[in-house]
Formats: C-alpha cells, structure tokens, sequence
C-alpha cells in the first residue's frame, strides 16, 4: 500500500527521469545522427606509379534533414569481396553542416584498402550506435 508521501516521492524521481533523457546530449546526438543518410554513387581507383595499392575514391551521396544540423557525422564504410565478406571496415567524419535534404555529394578517399577486382563499398550513418563505441565517432566528443 502506498502513502501520499512515497507517492510524491515516485513522481519526483519520474520527473527527474524524464528531465535527464530530456537533457542526454548523447541521445539528442543519436536523435540527430537518425535523419542523415549516406549511399555510394559510384567509386574511382587511382594507379599511381610508386604506390604499393590503388588509391579507393568513393562518391557518397550524404542527405539529412536534422535540425539543427549537425557539423560533422562520422560515416561507416565498409568493403566486401564478391563473397560478400567484409574486407576491411573505415569510420570516416565529414562535413555535414550545409547538408540538407536533397542530399550533397562527398568524395572520400582511401589510401590504405585491400581493394581487388570484384570488390563492393557500403556507406551508412549509423544508428543507434552503441555508449561503448562513442568514443570512436567524433561528433560524440571523439578525438580526431
């Protein structure tokens, strides 16, 4: 049986619950992360004579609507082979301030991939990404 003052002390820790996912920049980020998306438009391997790999150039077509914007937004790419296996795996920040809904095209490039003839790229934002890896995304207060 409740009393009017374990009552009253049940909304007050309500109360102060909502207020403090009201006030999780964490989430707010996630929130804003959610109306961004990102796909590859197409991709461009540069030979260039000394260089152990191609380099990787990848279209993205990044689009969001998240108000307000965000600056930046980390993007995961990843690379398979014709098998569909995961060869590699990047986490790239860009630039997403004047990104609006009809989307911007990024280019980004990549020294440092396996690529071999048959390869695939996917790009995505994201989402919910998990506390433990926030590190890993700038706009999460991540190190660049």
């Amino acid at each position: 049986m409740s009393t009017p003052r374990s009552r009253r002390a049940l909304c007050t820790l309500s109360l102060l619950a909502a207020f403090a996912c009201a006030g999780d920049p964490a989430r707010e980020i996630e929130n804003r992360r959610a109306d961004y998306t990102a796909s590859v438009t197409g991709f461009l391997l540069r030979d260039e004579p000394g260089r152990e790999r191609s380099q990787v150039i990848l279209d993205v077509l990044l689009a969001g609507e998240a108000s307000p914007p965000l600056p930046g937004l980390t993007l995961d790419v990843s690379m398979a082979g014709p098998d569909g296996r995961e060869k590699a795996h990047r986490r790239v920040y860009v630039d997403s301030s004047t990104v609006g809904r009809g989307g911007q095209q990024v280019a980004l490039t990549f020294d440092d991939l396996p690529y071999a003839p048959g390869d695939g790229f996917w790009v995505e934002v994201r989402s919910a990404v998990p506390p433990a890896e926030r590190s890993e995304y700038r706009e999460f207060g991540a190190r660049p």
